[in-house]
């Protein structure tokens, strides 16, 4: 075989990406937290460049909006969360407890040993060999960590959960405790009439112990998750004028960069060529800065135009009218690439007049992409969820009598199974397990 080595001059067209448009598209799908916290980077490293703190602080506070041509206001809403962890809530009560240092030891072995629900999950008799106590001995201080607050902590399954729960009620149920403690997969599955059977009581007798339950945390050690409080505000606000939507862009979410005004001086006073470029390269980052912020915006507020106009009827009436829309739909209308949309779209939230909600919001499919109506799928499900909390509990909608009333009051031509589906991704159980009994 003749093999021979040589030079050949070969064409092709490649795109290389500069540091900066990296940093323009990281930019753009930044949340506004985010890009705050970039911005205070970029200061640090930057001597050049001046922040104007806005209102976007740590605080709840009333906030004022700039409309492209004129000025209004909007709510922030927020979520907060306990400051105290589980574990720390756990030991606090022990301290006044007269508990040996073996006990202690082990207490707080198992406080530890918690998940974020409160539930232990590793088992008592594996977990005493590992650490060379009896395992008698560990159970023990497994029912002084049950007793302490909040009820139902330190169960290790969602029967015990709920079983510890009533035992610490004011007026005790007996028969609750004891459907419960025999029956409880009966009573899961809501296999009522053979609960009935078994026990000779009315199902309406089950279903006020179904009630009760439900009164219940399933889940007690979530509410002291350790978490900082969260504020979500909204990058933008739609609102409805003389039947005209407006839309407002909210500067103040945003530090004001510029560059520092004293910069010239820095020129002025040495003739060190080195520093200069350097100064040079400053500047020259900080214009950039101002620039992308600029068209962050500018594209944030072409998105969001497109998606007001495809929307009008959602704002003006309502989730049930949202229309169904994709990033396809609106990078044809702007000329724009997809994943531009996409990162404008990204943890990015408007106010409208029906909520704060997230940009993604917006976005959902056509159920059927023939059908002359153009249905979203969000539609849809607002329909069925509309369905079911107006339904009678006694005789709750099968999914094929949802899918009749859709087809019937909404011309929406769906199957049983697709009204199945889209229960299901509502977190609705089925109609056997809504059914509730008359009392």
């Amino acid at each position: 075989m003749d093999m021979r080595i040589g030079i050949v001059q070969e064409q092709s067209l490649t795109l290389n990406m500069t540091q900066e448009i990296r940093q323009a598209i990281a930019l753009l799908q930044y949340s506004s937290a985010e890009l705050a916290s970039y911005i205070q980077d970029i200061a640090m490293d930057n001597p050049l460049i001046e922040v104007k703190e806005t209102a976007f602080s740590n605080k709840m506070t009333k906030q004022s909006n700039r409309e492209i041509n004129g000025a209004g206001s909007f709510l922030i809403e927020n979520v907060s969360k306990e400051n105290i962890s589980l574990e720390q809530h756990l030991r606090s009560q022990l301290v006044d407890m007269k508990l040996s240092p073996k006990e202690k030891r082990c207490l707080f072995l198992l406080i530890h040993g918690l998940d974020s629900n409160g539930y232990l999950q590793e088992d008592i008799s594996q977990l005493a060999e590992n650490i060379n106590v009896p395992e008698k001995f560990l159970g023990r201080q497994l029912l002084v960590l049950q007793s302490l607050e909040p009820a139902g902590v330190g169960a290790r399954s969602l029967q015990e959960c709920i079983l510890l729960q009533l035992r610490r009620l004011q007026e005790r149920n007996m028969m609750a405790e004891e459907i419960i403690t025999h029956y409880f997969e009966l009573f899961a599955k809501r296999s009522w009439k053979q609960l009935s059977g078994k026990l000779n009581i009315s199902l309406n007798e089950i279903q006020d112990i179904h009630d009760q339950i439900k009164m219940l945390d399933p889940r007690p050690g979530l509410k002291y998750e350790n978490t900082d409080t969260t504020y979500v505000r909204p990058d933008m606000s739609i609102r409805i004028n003389d039947d005209e939507l407006h839309i407002y862009y909210h500067d103040e979410m945003t530090p004001e960069v510029k560059i520092s005004s004293d910069y010239k001086q820095y020129i002025n006073k040495t003739i060190d060529k080195e520093f200069k470029s350097y100064v040079s390269r400053k500047i020259q980052q900080c214009k950039w800065l101002e620039k992308s912020l600029q068209q962050r915006k500018e594209t944030m507020l072409k998105v969001m135009k497109v998606i007001a106009y495809k929307q009008m009827a959602f704002f003006k009436k309502g989730k049930a009218f949202l229309k169904p829309l994709t990033l396809k739909d609106v990078a044809k209308s702007l000329q724009i690439h997809e994943s531009t949309v996409s990162r404008a779209i990204k943890d990015k939230y408007v106010q409208t007049p029906q909520g704060l909600v997230e940009m993604k919001f917006f976005f959902s499919t056509n159920i059927d992409p023939t059908n002359e109506q153009n249905i979203s799928s969000a539609t849809v499900k607002e329909r069925i969820a509309e369905l079911i909390l107006h339904e009678n509990k006694n005789s709750p909608l099968s999914d094929q009598k949802i899918a009749n009333l859709l087809q019937n009051d909404y011309r929406i031509n769906i199957s049983r199974r697709t009204v199945a589906k889209y229960r299901a991704a509502l977190n609705i159980a089925s109609s056997v397990k809504r059914k509730e009994y008359e009392r």
